[in-house]
This record gives structure tokens, sequence and C-alpha cells, in this order.
């Protein structure tokens, strides 16, 4: 008992240490007020954050809190399963530096989250290590009134959303293609009310093709609702994917549980006030797994489209490989889909200048040699072979399912894709915060799960012993709860 008590106290004491330091973060060190990355843009804190990074004191800070203590275990706070709450709670700093012109610390700091995270998935996905299970704090009763709360919130963020050149580009790109013009080899497109934007054309096309039905309604950028009203739909379309989801694998309990983790963290709610395309890959990445072993045409098309968005999600195509089960369909529909994607911009730009446009300026001029690098601060040769070996590294851990097929279910597939969207990120020589949107809420569905009140057996511990122990002695707390009134399932 009085073990239980101090594990209780140090754990506590580390919690309020974590937000303590968020807290001094924010008082002592002034926000910045924009500057120049190499490879252009211009960054201001207001535009990718509003008041989360302008006034991280009020906001970011208790947003943190809340994203801590809503996941926390008390019963068992020794889980290894915290270590990965910590590193999710790591990129608040990460953004806090970066709108205090510091993005050096803060990049090391996101490279030690990332590194971590992209183990630990790495490690489910293969069996190395057994599934993380982080539960909500907020108990079965009471979690539809914390949905509701926190969409609540959601939507009152987007009052004081800001318009990013991201989202902009977007809308302009297919502004463009509605009116027959070309996407890729203009540095600035300047719109007829006189509307200019600086590289816009350096993702893949789908970012444009996605936003042609918002396009045809509202006007042209910079209009408010035509980068709005498609940040909004691709937030919802992740969160409904997440709620389909968890109501197949484990009923409302997890799609409940999924819904409440996904709302509960912050990053996913910036993509939205920036209004960046960033949500559109997180949901096509949540219904490639929600269609990935039941319909291998929509699977194809999904990952030609998150492939051609940003690129890195390309990884994706080589994971899926591993589902046995309509694999050539697969195939087919992945080959028709790149090639029906790519027809107007090799028609109409040639396919010297799309390269040159997405993958050569992402490669050589923005990732050359920018603030936003973990790489612009290491040797040259050196920083080159790491990332050639990271890559091939990926390339290997994305063909792994062909190896043991059947050990990989949704939860697996989704682990193993967030492993390679973080892995892919850490081979950027351009990272941003705002790209934790794209592989969150694929670690919602491999990491979150619903307080049924189950026994758990395969919860890890980097406390000696205490993994074995609950094994073996599974805690009173730990078995079924009929107070709550929930009928426990397996997930």
């Amino acid at each position: 008992m009085r073990r239980d008590r101090t594990s209780l106290v140090i754990a506590g004491l580390l919690v309020s240490a974590f937000i303590g330091g968020l807290a001094l973060l924010a008082a002592l060190v002034p926000v910045g007020h924009g500057f120049v990355p190499k490879g252009g843009g211009f960054f201001i804190p207001a535009v990718v954050g509003g008041v989360f990074t302008r006034h991280p004191l009020p906001f970011a800070v208790p947003w943190a809190a809340i994203f801590v203590l809503g996941l926390f275990d008390w019963r068992r706070p020794w889980r290894v399963e915290h270590l990965d709450l910590l590193a999710l709670a790591g990129f608040f700093p990460v953004a806090m530096l970066f709108s205090d012109d510091i993005a050096r610390t803060g990049l090391w700091l996101a490279a030690g989250c990332l590194g971590w995270l992209a183990t630990r998935m790495a490690g489910a996905a293969t069996g190395i290590w057994p599934m993380p299970e982080l539960r909500p704090a907020v108990s079965p009763r009471r979690l539809g009134l914390a949905i509701a709360a926190l969409l609540a919130i959601r939507i009152g963020t987007m009052a004081g959303g800001n318009i990013s050149d991201v989202g902009q580009a977007s809308s302009a790109g297919a502004w463009r293609l509605l009116h027959g013009q070309h996407l890729y080899g203009a540095v600035i497109w300047q719109s007829p009310t006189g509307f200019r934007i600086y590289r816009p054309d350096t993702y893949g096309p789908f970012a444009y093709y996605a936003y042609l039905p918002f396009a045809l309604v509202f006007p042209q950028p910079p209009a408010l609702l035509a980068t709005l009203v498609p940040a909004v739909c691709f937030d919802a379309l992740t969160l409904g994917g997440l709620y389909k989801l968890g109501r197949r694998l484990g009923g409302r309990p997890l799609a409940q549980a999924f819904m409440f983790g996904y709302l509960l963290y912050a990053f996913p709610d910036l993509s939205l006030t920036a209004q960046t395309n960033d949500t559109l890959i997180s949901a096509l990445c949540v219904w490639t797994i929600v269609v990935a072993t039941e319909h291998p045409v929509v699977r194809g098309a999904l990952v030609a489209a998150v492939a051609l968005t940003k690129f890195v999600p390309a990884l994706l195509a080589l994971q899926f490989l591993g589902v046995r089960p309509g694999r050539w369909r697969y195939l087919l529909a992945l080959a028709v889909s790149l090639t029906g994607m790519l027809a107007w911009p090799l028609i109409t730009s040639g396919p010297a200048q799309v390269i040159d446009s997405t993958l050569g300026y992402q490669l050589t001029q923005r990732g050359g040699g920018t603030e936003f690098s973990i790489w612009t601060y290491l040797p040259a040769d050196l920083a080159l072979g790491l990332r050639v070996v990271l890559a091939m590294a990926l390339v290997l851990l994305a063909l792994s399912p062909m190896a043991r097929p059947a050990r990989y279910g949704a939860r697996e597939h989704a682990a193993l894709a967030a492993a390679l969207l973080i892995g892919g990120q850490l081979v950027l020589g351009y990272w941003f915060y705002s790209y934790v949107t794209w592989f969150y809420p694929l670690l919602v569905i491999a990491v979150i799960q619903p307080r049924t009140g189950l026994p758990t057996t395969t919860v890890t511990a980097f406390h000696p012993g205490q993994a074995q122990q609950e094994q073996q002695h599974p805690r009173a707390d730990d078995r079924p709860d009929e107070a709550d009134g929930v009928e426990a399932v397996h997930a």
C-alpha cells in the first residue's frame, strides 16, 4: 500500500513538473514576430496556431495538461504507454519553441519524440512489443459528455482561425484546374483579384483535386470559406472514420474512446484553425485502414490519393501489398488511380517540370538547408548517409507484412502506417509540427482502448517486474466494474 502511494506521489510530481516546465517556457520566453525560413515562405506564429502559439500560457499549457491528464492511468503509473503519452505531449513545447524562434532546440526535441513513437509503433506492428493501451481517464458514463464538450471547443476555435498559404495553395490549384490551367511550373500564382502565392506547386496533384468540389461552390482564395470548409470536411471525415472503425472493432465503447482520443489532442485542431490540407492526409489514411481488408479497389484508390498528396505516404502502397485477399485488384486500382491523377499534370506541364516542382523542390531547395530540419545541423556527408539508411529501413519495414500477413489486423496496420509516416517525416529535409496531424489518428487506432474494466494481460511496464506481476495477479480495480454498467468488449 505504501509503495502504491509512493508511486502515485512520484507520478504526480513528474506530471506536475512537465506542466510546470511548459508554463515557465510560456511565461519566460517571448513569442517571436515571424521570420523567413530558407527555401521560401514566411513563418508567423499567429497563422499556424492562432492564440495557441501567440498566447501559450492561457491556451497551450492548459490544453497540454488536459491531454496528459485525460489519458494518464493513475492506477498503474509506471506503464511504458505513459512514455508514448509523454512523446505526444512533447510536441506542445516543440510548437512553443518554434513560435519563440528557437527552432533548433525544438527540432531536436521533435526528433526524439518522433523517433520514440516510430520505434514503438514499428515494434507493436511487428510483434516485438505488445500493442499499447491508453485508456480515457473519463469514466464510460461521462465519455459522451466529454466528447460533446471537446466538439464544442473544436467548433469554437474555428472562429479564431487563419487562412494559411497551405490551404490557399490547394484552393487556388483547384480554381486553376477548373479554368484549364496547369498546376506546375509557376513560382508564383496570381489570381485576377491580385492575390499571390509563392511556390504553390510543391504538392502532389490530389492536394488540388480534393478541393475541386469546394472551388465549384465558393469564391477563389483568399476567401475564408474556400479553405475553411474543406478543412472542416476533412476533419469530420477523419472523425467519422475513427468512429466507424471503432464500432467495428469494439462497439460503441471503443468508438467513443477513439473520438475522445482524437478530439483531446491539440494538433489536429491547429491544422483545422490554420486551414491547412494536413487533415486531408489523416482522413485518407484512416479510411484506408477502414477498408484495408474488405475493399481492395477502394484501398488502391485511397493509397494512390494519399501518395499523390504529399508523397511520404507512398510508403503505404508497399505496406498493403501484404494483404493477400484482392492483392491483384489492389495493384490494378492503384496503378489506374495513379495514372489518372497524374495525367493532367504530365500532359500540361511535362514529367520534368512536375518532378522539379515537387520532389525536386522538396529535396534540393526547401529540404537542402532550412531551419526546420535536424539534418541541417549535422555534417553534410553524415546527414546524407543517415537519411539513405533510414529510407532503406523504412522500405523494408513497409514490406514486412508480406512475410507475416496473418498477424496484421486493423490495429497492426494502423501502427505500421503510423511508423512509416513518422519515419518518413524524420527523413524529410523540412518538418513542421502541423505534420503531427498526418499520423496522430493512426496512433489513436493503435494505442487507444476503452475503459471496460477488463484485466489487462498485455501491459508492458518500465517499472521492474510490474508487468509480470500484473499478468499473474490482476489488480482488483482491473476486473470488470459492474457499477459502470458497461458491457466489456474485446477490441
